[in-house]
């Protein structure tokens, strides 16, 4: 082999050798760029959960001070909806008002435009009870209107929900707070 063949090759091989580092490199810049768009994606899904959290608490209070009880009140939720099954067109109207807003979250949490934990975080146990509160007259209304998917997505989000209740403690000891 030639001098000038040996240099030939081994110019090649340089050259393979700068083109496999600038792909890793290529490749590795890829792979962050995927890790910050996820993460970017993340907290815009965070964001727009706060968000929405944030502007339906007003509504949620307009239609508390029109008559939606507490959803930790199950006489009074009874009550309501024994309202709505005697024809209160009120009562009927705060209750798919009401319940419109957590099957939008529903919808929102299943299609990721909304982050799960900051739901769960903020109002996992509100779902929860709403649900449990108000499944017997959905059931209902489902079988009437032969609509079994009415409100399926506040079902749905109340089952991915964390159950908050803490089984009483032995007499004289405490629990303590989970942070």
């Amino acid at each position: 082999m030639t001098s000038y063949e040996h240099w030939s090759l081994v110019a090649s091989f340089g050259a393979l050798l700068v083109s496999v580092v600038a792909f890793g490199a290529v490749l590795w810049q890829l792979v962050m760029l995927s890790r910050a768009t996820a993460l970017d994606h993340d907290r815009r899904r965070k964001q727009a959960t706060v968000e929405y959290l944030a502007a339906t608490m007003d509504r949620r209070k307009e239609l508390r001070d029109e008559g939606i009880p507490d959803e930790r009140d199950p006489a009074a939720v009874s009550a309501l909806i024994g309202r709505m099954d005697a024809g209160d067109r009120t009562a009927q109207r705060l209750v798919y008002a009401y319940l419109t807003i957590y099957n939008h979250l529903g919808v929102a949490a299943q299609s990721d435009a909304f982050d799960l934990r900051v739901i769960d975080q903020a109002w996992g146990g509100s779902v929860i009870a709403i649900w449990e509160g108000y499944r017997p007259w959905i059931e209902r209304q489902r079988r009437a209107r032969c609509e079994p998917r009415l409100y399926e997505d506040l079902e749905h989000l109340a089952a991915l929900m964390t159950p908050r209740r803490v089984a009483a403690p032995p007499e004289g000891r405490s629990v303590p707070l989970q942070r």
